[in-house]
């Protein structure tokens, strides 16, 4: 059951704005809570740059993980830019390859994949879309690490994460796909509320569903649904592709 059954279109409405406006001031909080952490990660890193080359000291290994830090920390420094812009409405449309979006999401949620997870590419078409590639990337990152969690949390051997891109006629379909054994149908019910969270406090908010279902309705005038596999979970995207 949905929390808006049962209540007039006017205060669901109110409702909803309530929520956005909350959301609102939270990211605000937490924009002025990380810049600072952010910029220090930043200065620290390039310090270690200095001394590594002050003292001749070249090791490709330990290069590739602080540029790993760095891309990282301005990843999460555009999350917030891109959130902002969300909520502002401020974030410019564009024409984007939709395969490379899925790229670049995967690339920053590899960092962090843990060894026993592999991901899958069934990759059928590279076709564009018109819309807001940074937002569409963090609704992939979103499904990434949901499913992450879950095959984590319930400790799956041979766990593996399916990303699709397939076509029809008018659409472009993108499905993220696990082997972690599904979810209940209480839970599915109640997967894209907002505050709705099976993980502890600590690790989630529950906004990241509710977050990507609303980018990709009111953003690219999408769909974002959930359904089990045989295995697990799918969370499957439907766009419209631009010609």
């Amino acid at each position: 059951m949905s929390p808006f059954d049962g209540i007039s279109e006017e205060n669901r409405k109110l409702l909803e704005k309530n929520k956005l406006d909350s959301m609102d001031e939270m990211i605000q909080n937490i924009a002025h809570q990380w810049r600072q952490p952010l910029s220090q990660i930043n200065s620290v890193v390039s310090t270690i740059d200095d001394i590594l080359y002050e003292k001749k000291i070249q090791d490709p290994l330990l290069e590739e993980k602080l540029k790993e830090i760095e891309s990282l920390t301005k990843y999460m420094s555009n999350t917030i830019d891109d959130f902002k812009g969300y909520l502002e409405q401020k974030n410019q449309k564009s024409v984007f390859p939709l395969a490379h979006s899925v790229e670049k999401s995967i690339d920053v949620f590899n960092v962090n994949l843990d060894d026993n997870i592999t991901i899958i590419r069934e990759i059928e078409c590279d076709v564009r879309c018109y819309g807001y590639d940074t937002e569409l990337q963090q609704v992939f990152l979103v499904l990434l690490n949901n499913a992450k969690d879950a095959l984590v949390n319930r400790n799956i051997h041979h766990a593996k994460i399916i990303v699709s891109i397939t076509q029809d006629d008018s659409h472009v379909n993108i499905a993220v796909s696990d082997n972690a054994g599904g979810m209940t149908k209480s839970i599915m019910n109640k997967v894209f509320e907002p505050y709705f969270t099976t993980k502890h406090k600590s690790q989630g908010t529950g906004l990241g569903l509710y977050m990507s279902r609303k980018i990709i309705e009111e953003r690219f005038k999408g769909t974002l649904s959930v359904k089990n596999l045989n295995d697990g979970t799918c969370f499957k995207i439907s766009l419209a592709s631009y010609i």
